[in-house]
């Protein structure tokens, strides 16, 4: 009888563990062991949006030089105003070749975007006048030896040299120069022959040079009586290389400001989603298991690690299915196991939930050009698209009805005129678009920026976990124009040997995890948000735009477009700042400040004493 009850006893401990589990396993399944975080920032307003004051009509501050004789001048000159004009300077542009050079005495700056400096005729003496006494001008492009430069030569720092080209095919950048920027060596290749051979005398700042044994200087200043020059002895004018332009420009002046948005988003593209396809050859090699148990017990757990060791806020971008349908019925995904286990636990770490699509199809109707570099197959109609996203944002929202769907990512970044449109008409709860920053053939390339039809566009600049040099300098130049990361990523990234599978995933976690420490120890103070709060932040820096006044002691700014905060980078050249009123201050590294302005009237004061106040 004992031992009967004792077998009873083994037997209802038994059941009894088995229904704990069993309850467990129900509430992580229907998806209750979750929470949703608060969003950080409201949306802006209609009305604020729709009357900011818009650059062009800021005072005219900078005057741009251009020559449209000049074979590179419509590459050149759009660089710069696109970077000026994102900085909010407000700038007057004249092309020599048929305009008269106005007074220089007008303005606090100047660039000059073209080689040829006689161009500047007898203007070349009243640049150097009007720099000697206190104005200061940057010289875009690397000059040729001609006579004006030879008579501007020796004031721009050169003491010898300027008649020859040298070769060379990477760059150092100096600390302190650009955020994040100690140490980085950028290194192309194939060598360019675009910057002049010279040697530079003791007033100068070397700011960038060439990476082999010669150090050709590539970027410096030059102090000039009162003022300054600012030389870029290097041919780069694209969308990748803004933040240089940028960081140049911000060289001139004893204090440079510019508003940013201060966002660092990491996107994940297909997940929550079916489990990824793909050759799963180097996960068994490395962990010796299948692609499911992979990402359940090694991918995820690395992942949210991050979320830990940095304060990442992933948006999860939603697939239903991996169907190539684009007609008839579009059933809901009915496995939904992972999509809760996921999709939970990414919400609990602070993160959202958007949309990829229904499918891994591009928003793209018949008709649409794929170069033959993709094998999609084009939606059939319009009507199909949109019953086809429903069924996609009936499942998340029926899986974690307490998150919002408000960012959309197109498959593979592609997104047509019509698929754009039909966001807009048939899907209101679409805040925020996230694409490309940088162009492509055939993907959807955006600018940090509200759209006209009041869509916000927040792209994402670089991806992978590869995340070699060229990623980096992308990241360097976002970071130091916009106070911006914004990164992607997809599980099947470890499947793909074209994303670095061979590599393997402790190799490219590592990357992914290096390149974090390098972003969170060069910009201690961006914040980490989620991709519909990183395009609230866009839609606040896209809306500001802000008037300048400045003495020896004192920085007043007065903020259009201003709703409830706004942030704006500030370099301290000369001086460092003090007391702030209207906001508050905080180092970067550096001259780097990060001001965050809670009024429409800010005012800094300014200490002289910068050597003590910069220490540590």
């Amino acid at each position: 009888m004992k031992e009967m009850l004792k077998r009873f006893s083994v037997t209802v401990t038994a059941v009894a563990v088995l229904m704990v589990i069993s309850v467990l396993l129900i509430a992580d399944n229907i998806g209750t062991a979750y929470t949703v975080s608060a969003p950080s920032l409201t949306d802006l307003p209609g009305t604020v949006i729709s009357e900011k004051k818009r650059k062009s009509e800021t005072e005219k501050t900078c005057l741009v030089l251009v020559d449209s004789t000049q074979e590179n001048n419509d590459i050149f000159s759009e660089h710069v105003t696109e970077v000026l004009e994102i900085m909010r300077v407000g700038i007057h542009v004249v092309d020599v070749s048929k305009e008269e050079i106005p007074d220089f005495s007008s303005y606090r700056t100047a660039v000059i975007v073209f080689q040829d400096l006689d161009k500047l005729g007898t203007s070349a003496s009243d640049l150097l006048e009007w720099v000697q006494g206190g104005g200061r001008a940057m010289i875009f492009c690397t000059p040729i030896s001609t006579p004006f430069f030879n008579f501007l030569a020796g004031y721009m720092g050169i003491v010898e040299g300027g008649t020859s080209y040298a070769s060379f095919s990477g760059m150092n950048l100096k600390e302190g120069f650009m955020i994040g920027s100690g140490g980085f060596n950028f290194h192309w290749g194939e060598p360019m022959t675009t910057a002049m051979s010279c040697r530079l005398g003791d007033k100068t700042t070397v700011y960038a040079e060439s990476d082999d044994d010669t150090r050709a200087p590539l970027i410096w200043t030059a102090d000039c009586g009162e003022g300054r020059f600012a030389v870029m002895n290097i041919g780069f004018a694209e969308k990748a290389t803004r933040g240089l332009t940028c960081a140049v420009y911000s060289l001139l002046e004893d204090i440079c400001v510019y508003p940013v948005i201060n966002a660092s988003a990491f996107f994940i593209d297909d997940f929550p989603s079916p489990v990824p396809m793909g050759d799963g050859t180097y996960i068994r090699r490395d962990y010796n298991r299948g692609t499911s148990s992979f990402y359940s017990n090694v991918w995820w757990p690395d992942m949210l690690s991050l979320c830990d060791k940095y304060g990442i806020r992933y948006t999860g971008l939603l697939i239903d299915d991996y169907t190539e349908e684009v007609d008839g019925s579009f059933p809901q995904q009915k496995d939904t196991e992972r999509f809760v286990h996921f999709g939970s636990l990414l919400l609990d770490n602070g993160g959202e939930i958007g949309l990829h699509g229904y499918n891994h199809l591009p928003l793209c109707f018949t008709g649409f050009d794929f170069k033959g570099l993709v094998n999609y197959i084009p939606w059939k109609s319009a009507e199909n698209a949109v019953r086809a996203l429903n069924t996609a944002i009936e499942l998340g929202n029926g899986l974690f009805p307490d998150n919002e769907i408000a960012v959309y990512v197109p498959p593979s970044n592609i997104l047509s005129e019509e698929g754009r449109r039909l966001l807009h008409d048939e899907f209101p709860q679409i805040k925020v678009i996230a694409s490309l920053y940088l162009e492509g053939q055939i993907e959807y390339a955006q600018e940090f920026e509200v759209a006209d039809d009041g869509v916000i566009e927040f792209p994402r600049v670089i991806s992978g976990a590869v995340l070699d040099q060229y990623m980096r300098w992308d990241a360097l130049n976002a970071l130091n124009l916009y106070y911006v990361n914004s990164h992607f990523m997809h599980p099947d990234d470890v499947l793909d040997t074209d994303r670095g599978a061979a590599d393997g995933w402790e190799k490219l976690f590592s990357n992914l995890d290096g390149y974090c420490q390098w972003l969170y120890t060069s910009a201690p103070n961006i914040r980490s948000l989620t991709g519909s709060d990183a395009g609230r932040a866009a839609a606040r820096f896209d809306s500001l735009s802000f008037e300048m006044q400045t003495s020896e002691k004192k920085i007043g700014l007065r903020l259009f477009g201003f709703y409830d905060e706004a942030y704006l980078m500030v370099r301290c050249n000369d001086g460092v700042p003090g007391k702030v009123s209207g906001g508050e201050i905080d180092r970067i590294s550096g001259d780097f400040y990060l001001l965050r302005a809670e009024q429409e009237v800010v005012t800094i004061e300014l200490e002289t004493d910068a050597a003590d106040s910069r220490q540590g």
